[in-house]
């Protein structure tokens, strides 16, 4: 199965905007990887995130940072437009113990860019939340 990259969504965003519920109600749509988009909170397992993931989580707001106020103070941020959204798509971090890292898409530089949210509990709720589409199994032949 071919995997998307973050360039490649925002670059057909109206697309995905414009198709969004078909996409989240079709498990073969939906189920389409997306490199380096992930869930990795210590103490549980990694969680690959697919594309009907982040759709339900970025047009859902729960994955959109609006405002910068939301992040860590550190020197790229610092530098980021007010007005711009940010969309992440990979979070790792420490759920008990606060360290985090996360990338999301800038709209405004229109590029993957690190940042540090200020608690990772919400974001990992959220992507446990998202409703997912069966994966269609054929029934085998009793022979």
């Amino acid at each position: 199965m071919t995997s998307l990259s973050i360039p490649t969504i925002f670059s057909n965003f109206s697309f995905y905007q414009q198709h969004y519920l078909d996409i989240i109600q079709d498990p073969a749509q939906y189920y389409t990887p997306v490199e380096h988009a992930f869930l990795n909170t210590f103490p549980f397992k990694q969680q690959a995130l697919y594309l009907g993931d982040l759709l339900q989580l970025w047009f859902g707001n729960k994955w959109k940072i609006q405002s910068i106020n939301n992040l860590l103070p550190q020197k790229n941020i610092a530098t980021l437009d007010q007005d711009s959204p940010l969309y992440l798509f990979q979070l790792g971090g420490e759920l008990f113990l606060g360290a985090n890292t996360a990338l999301a898409w800038s709209v405004a530089e229109q590029k993957v860019i690190s940042v540090q949210v200020k608690s990772i509990w919400q974001y990992a709720v959220f992507s446990h939340l998202c409703i997912r589409p069966k994966l269609f199994k054929p029934n085998r032949a009793i022979a």
